[in-house]
């Protein structure tokens, strides 16, 4: 009981119900480049914008696991998978976080469209639910989320992105808590081949002040990457490393909040086809 309430006094002191802890960037490269991910591509941005899955020709399948402030009971797990079809991208994602006494969950179904170069536009429905042990209760809620991206020039892309825009609650709640808006806006600059540098700004509804992410990435040997970022709001510094093969690839990432301590993640996606 009593680490029961510890645990949801932990969480709640660093969030608002879903504010924190189911609506932040993931994936190993995300997280390893301080979480700026607004303008990136790839089976992830399902998570982060799904504008960014719209140019996916695989049929690809992604798993990730992060051990935040390396708690057993603040797990943090994730599976997706995409199917790219002559109408556009199809996703379906699964987030969850937490133990048995207190768990947030998310299901995700996009949809992304590539429109030509200058635009590419995502779309996320989900469905919440929130479940504290010891019949505390369950608490559900539907929202969706929006993403646009844009390459401006071979080496630029810009992105945008917003969760929750019309500000949907947890009607089974006593104050009917109202789910936060996030948004998002950043940029990918392709300075060489092997260079790249993200930055990107976040306001939550929920939080004082607006969360300021950059990265970078360096592909030091072909198909191996090192990155680093960091992030404000809270105080975040990340590295990590990344490998990738023709049907595979593994990410790996560190990170040390400036009050809670390490986390450690590990990211996977198989890519099927031709």
């Amino acid at each position: 009981m009593k680490k029961t309430l510890l645990l949801i006094v932990i969480i709640l002191s660093t969030s608002t119900l879903f504010a924190y802890d189911l609506i932040h960037p993931i994936g190993g490269r995300a997280t390893a480049m301080g979480g700026s991910s607004v303008a990136s591509q790839g089976l992830w941005a399902m998570q982060n914008n799904p504008a960014g899955m719209a140019n996916l020709e695989k049929i690809s399948l992604g798993l990730y696991y992060e051990n935040r402030w390396l708690l057993p009971e603040t797990a943090y797990k994730c599976g997706a998978f995409a199917l790219p079809t002559k109408f556009g991208t199809l996703g379906l994602s699964f987030n969850q976080f937490g133990s048995s006494k207190y768990n947030e969950n998310k299901l995700g179904l996009a949809y992304a469209k590539d429109f030509g170069r200058y635009l590419q536009i995502g779309l996320q429905l989900d469905y919440l639910m929130l479940k504290i042990g010891n019949d505390y209760g369950k608490f559900s809620a539907l929202t969706f989320e929006l993403g646009i991206q844009s390459h401006v020039t071979d080496k630029l892309t810009l992105g945008t992105y917003v969760f929750n825009p019309v500000s949907f609650s947890f009607e089974q709640t006593l104050n009917h808590e109202k789910l936060p808006i996030v948004m998002r806006f950043g940029l990918a600059y392709q300075f060489t081949k092997d260079f790249v540098v993200q930055c990107e700004i976040e306001k939550d509804t929920e939080r004082d002040g607006v969360s300021l992410r950059g990265g970078l990435e360096y592909e030091a040997i072909r198909n191996f990457y090192i990155r680093a970022g960091v992030q404000t709001n809270p105080g975040i510094l990340s590295f990590g490393l990344g490998y990738a093969i023709s049907f595979a690839q593994i990410n790996v990432a560190a990170q040390l909040h400036n009050e809670l301590g390490a986390s450690v993640q590990i990211g996977m996606i198989f890519r099927i086809g031709k």
